[in-house]
């Protein structure tokens, strides 16, 4: 991934909370840098600021895969582009859309959102079963429709009805598990149509906060809610002419599901806080990993959406029933990553072929894609073993990634918590995992055994409330599993806490962010390095002596909130009755 952004402390703050969720990225501070470093290692992603100095991000864009007309056509593929863009330049983002990006972004950038429409994009580009040279291999080149390879009867049957369905203006879904490749056959579909001069326009729902996505298909106008400072287009307005994707439309909000069946039914909507009608001049493809039948019977998903929805459907195999396209698919993909990472791989021996073909193969062709390209990276010679072949690597990466509480051994988690009679007082000792000695034999079932309390977030532990003041600890809740797989430098609070604890988790995360940096730290949280020294001597943090002078070690962190007058609301009784006296 390459990102593009000229400020140097949010460049930072992106780069780290990105290289924390394994991807690999690269950082360029201006469209003429980007470029270069594209020319040497060849992006699959551009994450770029639409307004840089110099080149703007549209320039960029352009350079990176010009047209016919622009200039010659480049010789590696050009990038899935995410634009990013200030509320003020919506209009020009949705430009961009109509030149090719896949998405734009509105700052302030949520990490979460934009983590995980880079995984999308990263999963889409590279599980197309295509690889470059198409047209120079004979042997496949039959297999080959628009960048999908399948012998197999199951898919020659999916080609059969692309074409079928391509030449109409019916809505499609399309349905099959994932990594099958379903926005693949959406593009097919759109470029075998009457639309393929047009825009394509994805839309992934899952990507997008459930307020958001009205906003998102169908605009908004100007102070319809909080943060809407312009007005701007959506994406069916963007697909003018063209065709809008919509995936994973199991995850629509129900005030949006009564929209879009209004847009099915009359080709016309209206922008968010707007009266004007505006026509969509658009194709609708729809796609899903769910039955949305179930969703259906779960009152979920509308039932009169999904039978507009369905007007023709095309249904994706999964790759263990067409297990006569694993081959070629998987011979295409070591040709294509022994290529770009220059190694020797070339062919598969007859052990490695029946390996692959034994295997389930559950997240289909993108998980064939993520062995293969392993693969190809392992293998020290042109004929690669079964041995070479790198099945589940990546399920033993991600079980070692897990906290460092979940590694208490399983039976001290699994003896059973007995809660104290109601007569009792309740006391939850806090126990951090580092001070837990976990004994040879399990706990007896009467014994009480304390949860360990999760890390903290900071480069520090928070010091807790003293028992004496509240008569009891506090116990934090337990987490669910949302919120055990929340980002780390994302900071997310529950109402009712304290702003002086809100300031200070706040500034110790972004403290970690940066890694240690207090002058970057200032500018990130818009305060004085003298402000930040401060602060963080009261919560009992390490500053140097030239910095600024220590609390004494035998001190009580000191809570910035005890400083703050009061203020009361109700008037002084001696004070009114001296004025009345005066009057």
């Amino acid at each position: 991934m390459l990102l593009v952004e000229d400020e140097p402390d949010q460049a930072a703050i992106l780069e780290a909370v990105l290289r924390h969720e394994g991807l690999d990225v690269v950082v360029a501070s201006s469209g003429e840098q980007a470029l270069e470093i594209h020319q040497r290692t060849p992006a699959d992603v551009l994450v770029t600021d639409l307004n840089l100095p110099g080149m703007t991000g549209v320039d960029l864009m352009r350079r990176l895969a010009p047209t016919e007309l622009e200039g010659p056509e480049p010789k590696t593929p050009p990038p899935a582009v995410v634009m990013v863009t200030g509320a003020a330049s919506i209009t020009s983002a949705v430009d961009a859309l109509k030149l090719g990006a896949a998405d734009y972004l509105q700052k302030p950038l949520d990490p979460a959102r934009l983590v995980l429409l880079v995984r999308q994009l990263l999963s889409d580009g590279p599980a197309r079963e295509f690889v470059e040279g198409e047209d120079d291999d004979p042997l496949h080149g039959q297999l080959v429709f628009e960048g999908m390879i399948g012998g197999s009867a199951r898919m020659r049957e999916v080609f059969t009805r692309i074409e079928r369905v391509a030449a109409t203006m019916a809505p499609v879904l399309i349905v099959g598990e994932s990594g099958t490749g379903k926005e693949l056959v959406a593009r097919a579909i759109h470029n075998r149509s009457r639309r393929r001069a047009g825009p394509f326009v994805p839309v992934h729902t899952g990507a997008i906060p459930r307020e958001l996505i009205g906003s998102e298909l169908f605009g908004h106008e100007k102070g319809s809610f909080t943060g809407a400072f312009a007005a701007a287009e959506g994406k069916f307005e963007a697909a003018a002419g063209g065709t809008v994707f919509l995936d994973e439309v199991g995850t629509m909000d129900a005030a949006v599901q009564v929209s879009l069946l209004r847009v099915l039914e009359t080709y016309r909507f209206t922008r968010v806080g707007g009266r004007k009608e505006i026509e969509a001049d658009v194709r609708v493809v729809a796609a899903t990993n769910k039955d949305l039948l179930d969703l259906v019977d779960d009152c979920v998903f509308r039932e009169d959406l999904y039978y507009r929805l369905n007007v023709f459907t095309v249904t994706l195999p999964p790759l263990r029933e067409r297990r006569d396209d694993i081959l070629p698919i998987a011979e295409r993909f070591l040709l294509k990553f022994a290529k770009r990472y220059g190694t020797p791989a070339r062919r598969l021996t007859d052990a490695a072929v029946e390996r692959l073909t034994e295997h389930d193969w559950p997240g289909n062709v993108r998980e064939l894609r993520n062995v293969i390209e392993q693969t190809a990276l392992f293998a020290s010679s042109e004929l690669v073993s079964a041995n070479d072949v790198q099945l589940g690597q990546g399920r033993i990466e991600r079980r070692s990634g897990r906290r460092v509480y979940d590694s208490v051994p399983s039976q001290r988690a699994a003896a059973p918590v007995v809660p104290p009679e109601p007569s009792e007082p309740l006391s939850v000792p806090i126990v951090h995992p580092a001070d837990m000695a976990v004994p040879s034999d399990p706990a007896p079932s009467h014994v009480v055994v304390a949860q360990p309390a999760p890390p903290s977030v900071g480069p520090a532990s928070v010091p807790r409330r003293p028992a004496g003041e509240g008569g009891m600890h506090e116990a934090e809740p337990p987490r669910d599993a949302g919120e055990a797989a929340e980002h780390p430098l994302v900071l997310r609070l529950p109402v009712g806490t304290r702003l002086a604890d809100a300031e200070r988790k706040l500034i110790l995360l972004t403290l970690e962010a940066v890694r240690g940096n207090k002058q970057r730290a200032a500018r990130v949280l818009g305060i004085s390095r003298r402000g930040l020294y401060s602060k963080l001597q009261a919560y009992g943090e390490h500053v140097g002596s030239h910095e600024a002078q220590g609390p004494s070690e035998s001190a009580e962190p000191h809570d910035p909130v005890d400083d703050v007058p009061v203020v009361t609301d109700e008037p002084n009784l001696d004070e009114l009755g001296s004025a009345r006296g005066d009057a």
